[in-house]
């Protein structure tokens, strides 16, 4: 229904971080570029700080992606470092990098962590320092990672060349990260970006969802979305553009189901009511857009 009532060739809100649909802001531009070069140089940690839904994914993807194309880097990725010791989150690091595995252990993580750490290392020397390349690896959802994993990432930024890291390191996560991280001087310090993801302003998030159904085939000159209806959304979303995108594609079927082409206050307020509710910008999700040396204090 949605589609057909919009003229839509394709979802312009699924909830994937596709490249196709990425949208780029100054600020979103300039994080872009912040990381890539960070991780491209071997200058070691950064971190991208964001609350729930508000695109350090995105960000991560955009930036994999440029990477991916570049012969020069060798890129891993972990999506959840929930891992039970630290045999297994090296040997995930291993297998995330391509690298041939330790000889082969009776369970996965029996092998000694000391093993696996001179296993990686070796690999790492030998797929990069003798041509120059660079490896990389990014974990999302770093807020999740358990302390003592913490202090194996800062034994691996041990690993270096005189002019650059053998590994890059990016982490992507909530503020629990950063508080994580600062309760360890001797990793903390180590840390070479910072980005801290702010939520979008009007104009931002304006654009984004016109960004977004233009690439999903919307044809008319006028968005579905007035300018009340707009503001509306982006105030309802309080700017985290997964919010931002669920709640247009709820307000734009409520509109179909009633015949419109338009979409009005109303119908905002009832794809509000369908969506579950959002924490109070005042807790949460303010709290983690914090500056990072904000969070000093709380983590001593």
């Amino acid at each position: 229904m949605l589609l057909e009532a919009f003229g839509l060739q394709r979802d312009p809100f699924v909830d994937t971080a596709d490249p196709a649909f990425y949208y780029e802001t100054m600020a979103t531009a300039s994080n872009r570029r912040r990381l890539y070069d960070c991780l491209a140089q071997g200058r070691g940690l950064a971190v991208v700080l964001g609350p729930v839904g508000a695109g350090k994914t995105s960000l991560f993807n955009a930036v994999t992606a440029r990477l991916f194309d570049d012969p020069r880097f060798l890129v891993g990725l972990i999506l959840d470092p929930t891992f039970e010791s630290e045999a297994q989150f090296l040997e995930a690091i291993v297998a995330a990098l391509a690298f041939p595995a330790l000889a082969a252990a009776p369970s996965p993580g029996a092998l000694q962590p000391r093993l696996l750490r001179e296993h990686l290392k070796r690999c790492l020397f030998e797929a990069t320092a003798a041509d120059g390349r660079q490896a990389i690896l990014l974990i999302d959802e770093a807020q999740l990672l358990p302390d003592a994993l913490l202090e194996t990432l800062r034994s691996l930024l041990n690993f270096q060349l005189d002019e650059r890291k053998l590994l890059s390191l990016g982490l992507a996560g909530q503020a629990e990260i950063v508080q994580a991280i600062l309760r360890r001087p001797n990793l903390s310090d180590r840390v070479a970006l910072w980005l801290d993801l702010r939520p979008l302003t009007e104009a931002e998030a304006s654009g984004l969802v016109d960004h977004r159904l233009r690439c999903a085939g919307y044809a008319r000159e006028r968005s579905p979305f007035g300018q009340d209806a707009m503001h509306d959304l982006w105030r309802r979303s309080q700017g985290l553009p997964r919010r931002l995108g669920a709640l247009a594609r709820e307000s734009m079927e409520v509109a179909a189901e009633r015949g419109a082409r338009d979409v009005s206050l109303p119908d905002i307020e009832d794809a509000a009511r369908r969506l579950p509710p959002i924490s109070d910008p005042a807790d949460d999700a303010l709290e983690s857009l914090r500056p990072w040396w904000q969070f000093w204090k709380v983590a001593q």
